[in-house]
C-alpha cells in the first residue's frame, strides 16, 4: 500500500509561473546564473541565492543563510508574486520537450514508507548532505524540490484517470527558453482525491528514480521535529514527490572522463585494455548501442571495446555496464577505488554533447572518455528490489524538474 495526501501547494500566480519557475541552482553556470538573477526579479533562484546583491556573503550552509532564504522567501509571499492555494489538491504535471513527454502527480508521500523500505533507493546518500538539507528545510519550513519517484504495476485506471482530467484546460500552461513547455493541472474534488488514493493503495512499492538526498533529508526532519506524538501526521512527516510510471522515465548514461597521474600513453592502456576487450579502431565517436559494450576516446583516436569473455554477475549490480567498467578498468587500469571522492574522475550526463571533452583528451587535459550504454528500467527496479547500491553516477535521468512550481509548506 503506497499513501500518497494532497496539500495547500504555494505556487508562483499564473502570471508569473513561467518568470518563477526554475531549473535547479546548481544547473547554471556562474555567468548564466549571473545574467538570470540580473535580468528576472521573479526568478525562485533569488529565493535560494538572497544575498545576490550584496556585498557582505554567508558562510555555506549557515543558518544566517538558510534565514535569509527564508525571509527572501516570505517575500515574495508577501508581495503575491507566490500565493498558496486556499484547499488541498493534488497536482498533475506534464513536461513536454522535444526528445519526450511526461505526466504524472505532484503529491507528498510519506517518509515513514521511506524508512520502511517501501520507498526503494538504489543510490547511497552522504550523511553530510542530508545534515545539510535538513537543516535548510528546518529553518526555511519549505520544500520546492520534488522527489521523481516511480512505480511498476501496469495502472489502467490511475492514467485514464489523469489523462480525462487533462481534456481540461490546465491551470498553468508556459514554454520555457529550452523550448520546454510545462502544463499544471489541480484537483480539488475530494473524491477523484479519494480515487487516485485508492490506486496508489494498490501500488506495492515505489522507487526513488531522482533525488535521493532530498527524500532522506526530508526523513531526518521528521525524525527531527516528531518528539511529541500525534494522531495526525503533521505535513514535514511528508515528501514533495513527482510520481510517474517507470515506463515513462527516460534513463540516459552518465560518460566516464578520466585523468590519470600515473604514465599512461594510449600505447600502454590499449595494451592494459586488450587483456579483457576486443578493441576495434573507430572512424567517428563511439556511442554504445548495446550493454556490454564501451567507447573509448583516447588522443590517438576513437576505439570500440567489447567484452572477449562473458562476464559472470554474481549480485543484480554486477550486470550494470558501469560496474564492469568500474571493476576492469577503472581500479585495475587507473586506480581510482572511490569514485565519489577520486578527482581524476568526472561523470559527462548523456544528453551533453562530447566535444568539449574529446578536445581535452586531444590536447592532453585527460587521459581518456569512456561512453556507455544507459541501464535500462529492469536493471534499475532490480537493484533497488534487491536492496544494492549502484555505483556513483550511473543513472542520468529525465523528466528534470523545476524548482518552486509547487512548493509544500512543511508546518
Amino acid at each position: 500500500m503506497t499513501e500518497i495526501i494532497p496539500f495547500r501547494a504555494v505556487r508562483p500566480a499564473n502570471d508569473k509561473a513561467h518568470l518563477v519557475a526554475s531549473r535547479s541552482y546548481v544547473s547554471y553556470k556562474p555567468a548564466d546564473l549571473k545574467r538570470k538573477l540580473g535580468e528576472n526579479p521573479f526568478s525562485f533562484i533569488h529565493i535560494i541565492n538572497p544575498e545576490f546583491n550584496s556585498n557582505k556573503k554567508s558562510a555555506m550552509n549557515s543558518d544566517r543563510l538558510f534565514n535569509l532564504v527564508k525571509k527572501k522567501y516570505e517575500e515574495f509571499l508577501n508581495s503575491n508574486v507566490l500565493i498558496q492555494d486556499d484547499t488541498n489538491a493534488l497536482y498533475i504535471y506534464q513536461q513536454i520537450t522535444p526528445e519526450a513527454s511526461y505526466s504524472g502527480l505532484i503529491c507528498g508521500v510519506s517518509v515513514k514508507e521511506y524508512s520502511t523500505g517501501k520507498i526503494k533507493i538504489h543510490e547511497q546518500t552522504l550523511t553530510a548532505r542530508e545534515e545539510v538539507f535538513c537543516k535548510y528545510l528546518d529553518i526555511c519550513d519549505f520544500n520546492a524540490e520534488p522527489v521523481l519517484l516511480t512505480y511498476t504495476e501496469n495502472k489502467a485506471d490511475l492514467k485514464l484517470t489523469l489523462s480525462v482530467k487533462m481534456t481540461e484546460r490546465p491551470e498553468v500552461d508556459f514554454t520555457t527558453t529550452d523550448r520546454i513547455r510545462h502544463r499544471l493541472w489541480l484537483i480539488h474534488s475530494a473524491d477523484l482525491i479519494k480515487e487516485i488514493q485508492n490506486s496508489f493503495a494498490q501500488i506495492n512499492a515505489l522507487y526513488i528514480a531522482d533525488g535521493h538526498h532530498r527524500m532522506a533529508s526530508s526523513a531526518k526532519l521528521h525524525e527531527k521535529r516528531n518528539k511529541a506524538v500525534s494522531e495526525k501526521i503533521p505535513l514535514h512527516g511528508f515528501a514533495l514527490a513527482y510520481i510517474i510510471s517507470l515506463e515513462d522515465l527516460r534513463i540516459l548514461p552518465f560518460h566516464r572522463l578520466v585523468k590519470s597521474d600515473k604514465l599512461l600513453d594510449d600505447k600502454k592502456i590499449l595494451e592494459l585494455l586488450d587483456l579483457n576487450f576486443k578493441i576495434i579502431r573507430a572512424e567517428n565517436s563511439v556511442i554504445p548501442d548495446a550493454k556490454r559494450h564501451w567507447g573509448l576516446k583516447l588522443a590517438s583516436g576513437w576505439y570500440d571495446l567489447r567484452l572477449k569473455e562473458p562476464y559472470i554477475a554474481h549480485k543484480q549490480v554486477d550486470h550494470l555496464d558501469a560496474v564492469i567498467l568500474t571493476k576492469k578498468v577503472l581500479e585495475p587500469i587507473f586506480g581510482i577505488l572511490d569514485q565519489k571522492t577520486d578527482k581524476r574522475i568526472s561523470f559527462i550526463p548523456g544528453n551533453e554533447h562530447l566535444d568539449r571533452y574529446e578536445k581535452m583528451v586531444e590536447g592532453g587535459n585527460a587521459a581518456a572518455l569512456f561512453t556507455l550504454y544507459p541501464v535500462s528500467h529492469e536493471e534499475l527496479i532490480a537493484v533497488a528490489d534487491a536492496n544494492e547500491i549502484m555505483p556513483p553516477k550511473s543513472t542520468w535521468i529525465a523528466p528534470k524538474l523545476r524548482s518552486g512550481l509547487t512548493i509544500m509548506p512543511l508546518s
